[in-house]
């Protein structure tokens, strides 16, 4: 998984921190590091979490932790599962788990970005694909952005499109891939043909460079 590849490479890093801690926090102290998710995807996910009693999610969310940086304030900035999170809140939890990857709590704003930039742990493009400042990333998980692209690369992975890659934001490049060969209004009037469709654009010689690629 992402956070996985982010714990090797601040072993490589300078920092100020590397806790490598679980504790708990609260759903309103976690910020994300993108700008979008796939709510498809999240829908999936908060349905499932809806359906487990209160200790089995409990346990649910202790064995799956949110990978997170100490950022300035003492906040807790996401860096991988945001889908999880997002999904969580919309299945009503009020707190989590978060697994301290590293501190940057007495960095200024300015350090901070920079320093998330440089290890690859933000990703601000919003849900059309566009590069934004670090000030359009939102405060809260309630604030991330619809990319249904963002969806799509996820059910294709799940459809047997591609293979799950550790690489950096590998379902987002999926998700820029599906963007210029379907358009909006197809994947929004037929999303199940969408997917048929992507699945075997997944397949193509044009994606092969792509994290995950796999032949049929």
């Amino acid at each position: 998984m992402r956070y996985i590849a982010a714990i090797l490479l601040a072993a490589l890093l300078p920092s100020r921190a590397l806790c490598g801690g679980i504790e708990k926090c609260d759903m309103a102290d976690l910020r994300p590091t993108q700008i979008s998710v796939g709510m498809k995807e999240v829908k999936k996910k908060a349905r499932k979490l809806a359906e487990l009693g209160k200790q089995e999610l409990r346990g649910f969310e202790k064995e799956n932790p949110e990978p997170a940086v100490l950022g300035p304030k003492g906040k807790y900035y996401i860096v991988d599962h945001h889908h999880l999170a997002r999904a969580l809140f919309e299945a009503g939890a009020d707190s989590t788990y978060c697994s301290i990857i590293a501190d940057f709590s007495e960095y200024d704003k300015d350090a901070f970005w920079n320093e998330m930039s440089a290890r690859r742990w933000v990703y601000p493009y919003d849900e059309n694909g566009h590069l934004r400042p670090y000030s359009d990333i939102p405060k809260h998980i309630q604030g991330l952005k619809n990319d249904i692209y963002r969806s799509l690369a996820y059910f294709v992975r799940k459809a047997g499109g591609y293979d799950k890659s550790d690489r950096p934001f590998a379902e987002f490049r999926w998700a820029d891939f599906f963007r210029s060969r379907i358009s909006r209004g197809e994947l929004e009037d037929d999303f199940d043909g969408s997917v048929e469709k992507a699945v075997e654009l997944a397949h193509s010689p044009q994606a092969r460079e792509l994290p995950g690629y796999r032949e049929r």
